[in-house]
């Protein structure tokens, strides 16, 4: 995935755990996008996603949640996830929802 996200021109900072990726999403010079894994060790994708929306950031990234089934997309919505995506779902999907997220951040 790292490849193709190098192909649309972002520049992919990775994280396997929770604590870490939350850190990485509150520092200064943090992502604008994120797309995060609903289980995260540490610190799972929904509890992270209410984590940064309860730290009143002024511009806090964009959420694109990954997750097991379409059943939890609602529950990812709650815990403040912009998007959901099934973690099954293709690349191609995936990318389509990165350069739609892009857009919607250059109209902000």
């Amino acid at each position: 995935m790292a490849r193709d996200l190098l192909r649309l021109g972002l520049e992919p900072v990775e994280s396997g755990e929770g604590t870490h990726a939350m850190s990485l999403l509150l520092a200064a010079n943090a992502p604008a996008l994120a797309v995060v894994d609903w289980d995260l060790p540490g610190c799972g994708g929904p509890e992270l996603c209410r984590r940064l929306r309860s730290q009143r950031r002024s511009r806090p990234p964009y959420i694109i949640l990954l997750t097991p089934s379409a059943e939890q997309a609602g529950e990812g919505f709650e815990a403040g996830a912009d998007d959901c995506i099934q973690a099954a779902a293709g690349g191609h999907e995936l990318q389509a929802r990165i350069v739609a997220a892009r857009r919607l951040a250059a109209l902000a």
